[in-house]
């Protein structure tokens, strides 16, 4: 796979979700917006076992809570 293709899929209207929790949150709240999803399934899928484990950490303890967070700041406004 090229650098581009690559690129084209971390994109903010990418198919993968990849990069910093905010990276990641921020792409998860547009796909909300769009597509009105109330679920997000990750699927972590490294080599490594550790770096796998360590995407599962990362989603639960900073991208989730910034995605809630954002959602019920939108839904009180």
């Amino acid at each position: 796979m090229s650098d581009a293709a690559v690129e084209e899929l971390i994109a903010p209207d990418g198919a993968l979700f990849f990069g910093r929790p905010e990276t990641v949150a921020a792409k998860i709240i547009r796909v909300h917006e769009l597509m009105r999803i109330d679920r997000f399934e990750l699927h972590a899928a490294h080599v490594d076992h550790a770096l796998t484990m360590r995407s599962i950490e990362l989603f639960g303890t900073e991208v989730a809570p910034l995605v809630r967070q954002e959602l019920a700041a939108r839904s009180t406004a």
